[in-house]
């Protein structure tokens, strides 16, 4: 059976599905979406990845009549189209404005469209864990705080794959955004954490980054199990420091940093300690 894709209540074969080519979602990345896991078709954080996803549609003034049962539904349906009730996969769920009135206004009553893409992950993570991830800085600089669209999953991804590819171009894995006076921020497609004399740190939401469910997350278990847990702003020189580093997103969950910039973090071996402690909490919660 060819992989299917849902859009807009049908459930159509991908290669043959297709949207206008003069929705603002193509021709603007006027849309947002969320990246899903699913373990043997179980929803890994639904609850929390839909009321992110709903606070953006609000926050971003889209109009739309689905609800959070229509999408599990859907998501659920397209797992077991797609044979994947007995593997992880990952789902993508995406809201693209529909069409605008003229060039740049925005006809906010319009229905959004919704699509739903779902497929195997690839198994090669247990191997990277073991190994650690490289990182390097990125080129682009952000501003540190006061941009509230850094909050949101947004369409408009291209400041995140240039970044990524910087990465890939040096032969890492991962891209750190920072800002010109060199405050951490996130990276490319994860949230960061740093480990330092017992204590786990990661950049505040004050800060222009994404609040990330896996973050929060892991947040919420070391606070659950008596781990000190501290969001603040964080320097650069304070990952150069840093005993442990570890990145986390919905696909990924919690992957350890060997290096940054050329910089050995590991001193122990792969993962740390801190890492591992609450990376099996974490697929503990999972469960």
């Amino acid at each position: 059976m060819p992989d299917s894709v849902f859009i807009n209540g049908k459930y159509i074969c991908a290669k043959g599905a297709a949207l206008s080519i003069f929705s603002p979602g193509f021709l603007y990345g006027d849309g947002v979406f969320e990246t899903l896991k699913s373990c043997s078709k179980e929803i890994i954080f639904f609850d929390e990845h839909i009321d992110r996803l709903f606070s953006s549609l609000r926050e971003l003034k889209y109009s739309y009549s689905f609800d959070r049962e229509h999408i599990k539904s859907a998501i659920l349906k397209l797992i077991a189209k797609n044979r994947l009730n007995n593997c992880n996969a990952a789902i993508k769920i995406i809201v693209s404005r529909r069409n605008y009135i003229d060039k740049f206004r925005i006809d906010f009553w319009a229905e959004p469209d919704l699509i739903i893409t779902a497929k195997k992950i690839a198994n090669y993570q247990k191997d990277i864990y073991k190994k650690g991830l490289i990182i390097i800085s990125s080129s682009i600089r952000r501003n540190p705080c006061s941009n509230f669209l850094y909050k949101h999953k947004l369409l408009n991804y291209f400041e995140n794959i240039y970044a990524k590819n910087e990465a890939y171009a040096a032969g890492a894995d991962e891209a750190l955004f920072i800002t010109r006076d060199k405050t951490v921020l996130e990276c490319a497609s994860s949230n960061i954490f740093l480990v330092k004399n017992g204590s786990i740190i990661t950049p505040a939401l004050t800060q222009n980054i994404l609040p990330g469910i896996t973050r929060q997350n892991v947040i919420n278990i070391c606070k659950k199990n008596n781990i000190n847990i501290i969001q603040k702003k964080v320097h650069y020189f304070e990952i150069m420091e840093a005993d442990e580093i570890f990145i986390t997103n919905s696909i990924s969950d919690i992957m350890p940093v060997k290096m940054v910039d050329s910089h050995t973090i590991a001193k122990c071996n792969i993962p740390g300690k801190a890492t591992e402690l609450v990376s099996v909490l974490y697929r503990q919660a999972c469960l």
